[in-house]
């Protein structure tokens, strides 16, 4: 059985969708059967050049609980940035990412820890993935099975549970932040499976789904990065197909692995 450390929670946001963070931390303080010991915010000084005064009034207030910490960064790194908390957690600590705009099941963080008592070496999704599986460099989307661990076998999602100790210190080496940012700017998942890969870190997917949007209005007005993984590129794949290629093409060991595994590439 793991022996677990603290519950980290890590998130970041930007201002087309700061207006839910404070009501996204308020929930799963609040409303979780297992609450986090600690809720870590990520944000880019050059996005809200005010520091806090640039936040909404209820988040201002939020940020007061002893409980939940701010971080600037200096600059944007998108999703990467709530990578950050793998710089302080413990090794015996268990990381949360979730989302900013997104209420989770009351029971999400109860299961996951009960799972990784179970599997103490597994990162755990929140929700199924995507199996591995490529047409040349396209990604294709068929979905993974439920239950685990399995190695190797489907990709993770951002909403995912990592072991600390259980994490390759590539992902959040500072060497590799400027090879990170160079080849996936902005897709976190197409940074972290390739480790996962080459270090064959079991995954378990659970059947949570997304969570719920807290005001679904506002997050279709604002449009966030998802969408903009899937745009298509003048050489005919997806700017996701890209980054995880130019991820490869940097750790040709990694490459190997993926060719031999999933045919990638041909």
């Amino acid at each position: 059985m793991a022996n677990t450390g603290k519950i980290l929670v890590s998130m970041t946001s930007y201002p087309g969708r700061i207006k839910n963070v404070g009501m996204a931390i308020f929930l799963v303080l609040t409303k979780q059967t297992l609450p986090p010991d600690e809720v870590h915010l990520w944000l880019a000084k050059t996005q809200f050049p005010s520091g806090e005064q640039s936040l909404p009034t209820d988040l201002q207030g939020i940020l007061k609980s002893p409980k939940v910490f701010l971080h600037w960064t200096d600059k944007d790194t998108y999703c990467h940035k709530r990578h950050g908390i793998f710089h302080l957690a413990n090794p015996e600590d268990l990381v949360f990412v979730i989302d900013d705009d997104t209420y989770y099941d009351s029971k999400l963080i109860e299961t996951v820890v009960a799972t990784h008592k179970k599997h103490p070496t597994a990162i755990i999704s929140y929700n199924r993935a995507s199996k591995h599986c490529y047409k040349g460099k396209h990604m294709l989307y068929p979905i993974s099975p439920s239950g685990g661990p399995y190695v190797n076998v489907g990709r993770i999602n951002g909403n995912s549970m990592f072991p600390v100790k259980a994490v390759p210190k590539e992902i959040y080496a500072t060497e590799n932040e400027l090879i990170r940012d160079r080849c996936t700017p902005i897709c976190d998942e197409s940074w972290i499976t390739p480790w996962l890969v080459y270090y064959d870190v079991p995954i378990i997917w659970l059947s949570f789904g997304w969570g719920t949007e807290i005001d679904p209005v506002h997050i279709q007005m604002s449009n966030g990065l998802v969408s903009q993984t899937h745009k298509v590129e003048s050489n005919g794949l997806e700017r996701r197909d890209n980054w995880l290629a130019a991820v490869l093409d940097a750790f040709p060991l990694i490459k190997a692995k993926y060719v031999r595994l999933f045919n990638y590439g041909k």
